[in-house]
C-alpha cells in the first residue's frame, strides 16, 4: 500500500509517514460499514478510531460536538493533536507526535502502546489554540488496539479532566494557605498565652483551644478530600491503645461541640500495642466522638473504650441516644445526615478510612435499651505498610 510522506521523515518521537485520504476514506467506510456508528455515536464519552499511522478514521458524535465540527468528514486524516488544536501539532514537521514535546505527551505514549497491541491509559496535559485563543486542556485518555477484517485500528478515548484537575489544584492551594493561616493563628496564641495577666487566661485558653480545633477540622477535611482520591499517604508506627483513646479525649474536651458534656473514658479499656496509623484512627474515632456529643443533652456522657478481640481490636464511642430505624439504613451514606444540608461527612469518612486505608472496618448498634454504639475494628498488625516514624496528631 503506496504512503505519503512528508519533505522530511525525520521525527523526534513517533514515525512521521501518513497514509493518503483516499485509503483513510476506505478505512472509515469500512469503519462505520461494521455497524458501530450508532453505537459509538450513542456513547457520551468522546471516542477516535485511528489508523496505524495515527491518523483519524473516524469520531463519534460527542468529540465532533466538543471541538466545534458539523461533521465526522472534517477529522478524516488528522492525528488526534492535530484535530484538538495542540499548539505543538504543527511544530515537527511530521505533524503530531513527531517533535520532541510529543515525547511526554501522554496522548502519543498511548497510542504507540496502541499501537504495539498493547492497552494503554495516560494522562495528557495538552495547550490548545482555538482561532486566537490559547487553552489549557487537562486529558485522560484510553487507546485500545481492535482488529476490524484483518486491520489494525486504534480505539482512542478522551476524557475532559481539566475541571476536576483545576479544583483539586484549588483544593491543595486552599488547605496549603488556610492551615499556613491557621497554625500562624495557634502560634501567636500560645506565645501571647504567656504573657497575658493572669486574669485574662483563662479567655486565652478558650481562644487556643478554638485555634486548635480550627486546625484540626482543616486537617480532617484536607485528608477526607485526600482520602477519596486515592492521594492519602498511610503512615504505621506502632502505638499503644490506651494513648489513643487519652489523645481523643484531650483532643475534644475542650471543644465548644463537648461543652456542658462529659467524655469518660472506660476504664476495663486494654492497653496493647497495635501497628497502625493513628492519625487516622483519631480521625475516625473523633467523628465518632463528635456524633455522640451533639446527641447529648448537657450534662450527658460519651463513653470510649478499647477491647481486645483475638488478633483484632475493637475501639468504640456509646451515648445513650437512639437512632430511628429508618435513618439508620443510610447512615453510612456519603453526605447523608440528621442535621441539615451541607453535613453528613462524618460517617462517611469513617467508612472510607477505616476500609481502604485502615484495613478495618466500622460499624453502630442503636436500640432504645442499650443506646447508640459505633465501634472501629482494626488488626493488630495494619495491612497497609511497614512500621515508620511519625508523630501521631496531623
Amino acid at each position: 500500500m503506496a504512503l505519503t510522506r512528508t519533505s522530511s521523515d525525520l521525527s523526534e518521537f513517533a514515525p512521521a509517514p501518513r497514509q493518503p485520504m483516499d485509503v483513510v476514506h476506505g478505512q472509515f467506510r469500512a469503519f462505520v460499514g461494521t455497524h458501530c456508528r450508532a453505537f459509538f455515536d450513542a456513547l457520551p464519552n468522546m471516542i477516535m478510531t485511528l489508523n496505524s499511522h495515527r491518523q483519524v478514521v473516524f469520531a463519534n458524535k460527542a468529540i465532533v460536538t466538543f471541538l466545534g465540527h458539523s461533521d465526522v468528514e472534517e477529522l478524516l486524516g488528522r492525528r488526534p493533536g492535530e484535530a484538538l488544536g495542540c499548539v505543538n501539532a504543527s511544530v515537527g514537521v511530521g505533524g503530531c507526535g513527531t517533535s520532541r514535546h510529543c515525547r511526554s505527551c501522554g496522548a502519543v505514549v498511548a497510542i504507540m502502546s496502541a499501537i504495539s497491541g498493547s492497552i494503554a491509559s495516560e494522562d495528557c496535559k495538552l495547550l490548545r489554540r482555538i482561532t486566537t485563543d490559547v487553552e489549557g486542556l487537562d486529558l485522560h485518555v484510553n487507546a485500545s488496539p481492535i482488529l476490524i477484517d484483518e486491520e489494525r485500528f486504534i480505539i482512542f478515548s478522551i476524557t475532559d479532566i481539566t475541571h476536576e484537575s483545576r479544583r483539586r489544584s484549588m483544593e491543595r492551594i486552599f488547605f496549603h494557605d488556610v492551615l499556613n493561616l491557621a497554625g500562624g493563628i495557634r502560634g501567636l496564641t500560645e506565645m501571647l498565652g504567656q504573657i497575658v495577666p493572669d486574669s485574662v487566661k483563662g479567655e486565652f485558653s478558650i481562644l487556643l483551644n478554638a485555634t486548635e480545633s480550627l486546625v484540626e477540622e482543616v486537617l480532617s477535611q484536607r485528608d477526607l478530600v485526600a482520602a477519596e482520591t486515592n492521594e492519602l499517604t498511610v503512615i504505621v508506627k506502632t502505638v499503644d491503645t490506651q494513648d489513643i483513646l487519652r489523645k481523643l479525649r484531650g483532643f475534644y474536651e475542650h471543644s465548644p461541640v463537648a461543652h456542658g458534656r462529659i467524655i469518660a473514658l472506660d476504664q476495663t479499656s486494654i492497653g496493647v500495642g497495635i501497628n497502625t496509623d493513628a492519625r487516622l484512627v483519631l480521625r475516625v474515632l473523633g467523628n465518632m466522638l463528635k456524633n455522640a456529643l451533639e446527641t447529648l443533652p448537657l450534662g450527658g456522657t460519651a463513653l470510649a473504650s478499647c477491647r481486645e478481640e483475638g488478633e483484632q481490636v475493637v475501639f468504640s464511642v456509646h451515648n445513650p441516644g437512639l437512632i430511628p430505624q429508618h435513618l439508620q439504613d443510610n447512615i453510612f451514606r456519603r453526605t447523608f445526615s440528621t442535621k441539615g444540608s451541607g453535613r453528613g461527612m462524618g460517617t462517611y469518612s469513617m467508612l472510607l478510612l477505616a476500609e481502604r486505608y485502615l484495613g478495618g472496618s466500622v460499624g453502630f448498634r442503636s436500640t432504645e435499651l442499650d443506646g447508640t454504639v459505633f465501634f472501629l475494628r482494626l488488626p493488630k498488625e495494619s495491612p497497609a505498610g511497614q512500621c515508620a516514624e511519625a508523630p501521631i496528631t496531623g
